[in-house]
């Protein structure tokens, strides 16, 4: 009985130094994996503060593939697009207080030049003031534009959707634009297909409408000509306005709807733009699910076309 007795008090301190070594290493391992998974939560804690404090630059160092990993990737993807929205914001801001401050140097230096010429002649300051008005019309035209895009980009300008005939829409605004295709030397003609039916909002399609063909007829030289075009296309209404104007370099095609972005800045300025109009009509045409796509060639005229779902009438049930 004795020797049972020795041999279960030897288990007994085996087993108590095995479990003192269980428990030791339990805690480092504790200790460790708490590190492991609390060093990258204070690395994004860390950043995330400098974030709050206007740095959307930081990034996280994302290794491996645990949900710590994809919870670093996900928070890079959002600070990349924190820092396009800063940088694009901070682009805006900068090309509107340009657009706005140019035609205002414009109107003080002919205000100034009738206040303090003395011997200015009545038709001298006709000549003034009248440029000041084409000024003022210019000033008036860049923050309609912008109203209207800051109205599209927040989603405050609501859709009055209805089934419109694009066809007789296209031909509506044609037939309004002509006196100012006249008025440029430039032949404006249209040609539509069978009827083509659409649901949009009118006066949305009508406003992008409106802006291409203007554009198209500001950038084609006297003697050119611009033609729109309104055909069905399978499932799809595609309308197309096509000029033989200067035309846009191939580098520059992607970057042509983009706010106040222009391929000439003098040019478009005398020609009256505002760097606005396809960003605009890229707007709307993404409001009613539709595409919009540039062809163009330096020399040879542009392109613009763009494509909308068709209006398909319920089937009566027999």
């Amino acid at each position: 009985i004795q020797d049972i007795i020795d041999q279960v008090g030897r288990a007994n301190a085996q087993m108590q130094l095995v479990f003192i070594i269980t428990c030791v290493i339990v805690v480092v391992v504790s200790f460790w994996v708490a590190h492991v998974i609390a060093k990258p939560i204070g690395e994004l804690t860390k950043v995330i503060g400098k974030m709050s404090e206007g740095e959307v630059h930081q990034r996280v160092r994302v290794t491996g593939s645990s949900e710590l990993s994809r919870l670093g990737a996900a928070f890079n993807e959002m600070s990349e697009q924190l820092e396009r929205i800063e940088k694009n914001r901070n682009e805006f801001v900068s090309d509107v207080s340009h657009e706005l401050k140019t035609p205002l140097s414009s109107m003080k230096i002919l205000i100034e030049s009738i206040i303090y010429d003395e011997n200015v002649d009545h038709a001298r300051q006709r000549e003034f003031l009248q440029d000041v008005n084409r000024e003022i019309d210019r000033l008036s035209s860049i923050i309609d534009d912008l109203l209207l895009l800051v109205s599209l980009d927040h989603s405050k300008s609501p859709m009055h959707t209805g089934v419109i005939r694009l066809d007789q829409l296209g031909e509506s605004v044609v037939k309004r634009m002509q006196m100012l295709a006249e008025r440029r030397g430039v032949a404006l003609s249209y040609e539509a297909g069978d009827e083509v039916t659409v649901r949009a909002d009118e006066l949305k399609i009508q406003q992008a409408l409106t802006n291409l063909i203007d554009n198209a007829i500001k950038y084609t030289p006297e003697g050119g000509s611009v033609v729109v075009t309104v055909v069905r296309r399978e499932d799809r209404a595609v309308v197309c306005v096509t000029d033989t104007g200067f035309g846009i370099p191939e580098e520059d095609i992607k970057h042509i709807v983009e706010r106040f972005y222009r391929v000439e800045k003098a040019r478009t300025r005398s020609a009256g733009g505002t760097g606005l109009g396809l960003s605009i009509v890229q707007r709307i045409i993404k409001m009613h699910n539709g595409t919009l796509e540039i062809r163009s060639k330096e020399g040879e005229g542009t392109s613009v076309v763009f494509e909308l779902p068709l209006f398909t009438p319920p089937q009566k049930e027999e």
